[in-house]
Parts: C-alpha cells; sequence; structure tokens
C-alpha cells in the first residue's frame, strides 16, 4: 500500500509540475496582455517541478498509512505542505532555475528575490491551501479509493 501510494505521487506530481506551471503561465501573460508562446516561462516549470514532486513522494507515503482523515488535520497538512512548497519555489526553487537556464547568479538579484519569494508566499496562501487541499483530497482518495 505504501509503495502504491508513493507511485501515486509520482504520478500526481508529474501531473501537477506541469499543469500548475502551464496555468500559472497562462494567466499570467493574459493579463499582461497576450500569449507568446504555450510553454511561457521555462524557470517557472523547473522551479515548481522539484518541491511538486518531493511533496507528492512524501505526501502519496503519509497518506497511504492513513485511511481516515479528519477535515481540520487535512486542512493543516495543506496549510504547512503549501506554505513550504510555495516558500521553496519562491525562494530556492527560482536560484536553482536560474542556474540551470543560465550558468551562474551574476545578474540575478538574490537578496531581493529572497525576501519577495517569502512574502509573495504567505500573501497567496488564501489561494494554495484551498487548491492543495484540493490535490492532497484528490490524492488521498486515488489512494484509498473502493476497488470496483
Amino acid at each position: 500500500m505504501k509503495a502504491q501510494g508513493i507511485l501515486k505521487g509520482i504520478t500526481l506530481g508529474i501531473f501537477c509540475s506541469i499543469f500548475i506551471p502551464y496555468l500559472f503561465n497562462s494567466v499570467g501573460d493574459t493579463l499582461a496582455g497576450g500569449r507568446l508562446s504555450y510553454w511561457g516561462a521555462s524557470w517557472v516549470y523547473i522551479a515548481f517541478s522539484i518541491p511538486l514532486m518531493l511533496s507528492m513522494v512524501i505526501m502519496g507515503y503519509y497518506l497511504s498509512t492513513l485511511k481516515n482523515i479528519p477535515n481540520k488535520k487535512m486542512w493543516w497538512i495543506s496549510f504547512f505542505v503549501t506554505l513550504i512548497v510555495s516558500l521553496f519555489t519562491g525562494t530556492l526553487g527560482i536560484i536553482i532555475s536560474e542556474l540551470i537556464l543560465r550558468g551562474n547568479l551574476n545578474t540575478f538579484n538574490l537578496e531581493d528575490s529572497m525576501i519577495w519569494g517569502v512574502i509573495y508566499s504567505i500573501l497567496f496562501l488564501p489561494i494554495t491551501v484551498p487548491s492543495g487541499k484540493f490535490i492532497l483530497n484528490s490524492l488521498h482518495y486515488w489512494i484509498h479509493k473502493p476497488a470496483i
């Protein structure tokens, strides 16, 4: 059951690490006046993929050990997971993607990126926590769904 939870977490992590940045780029490009390409900024995919994959694997393992989770506990789990993922994405994920795409941090504003990454991750908690709860509830249901 635990290995099945990890595999389903990996599968959902791959899907979310492609879909969420695509949605983020689409909304951002539309609000900015138009879309240039379907893939958008490639740094967003890199910054999202590492924390989403790790969190989905860990949560797949954790949720496979628990059959019934109270709603209040699921909200707290969602809060902590989305806070950690958004903090990592907004700070270290951006630095890692900058290093992968450009090879150095010579033209990167490191201090302001760290400050604003933390501010954005806290400001967007009212959006990320409910969406994270939806994703975690979907993963929990997928792991424990009754056989047909």
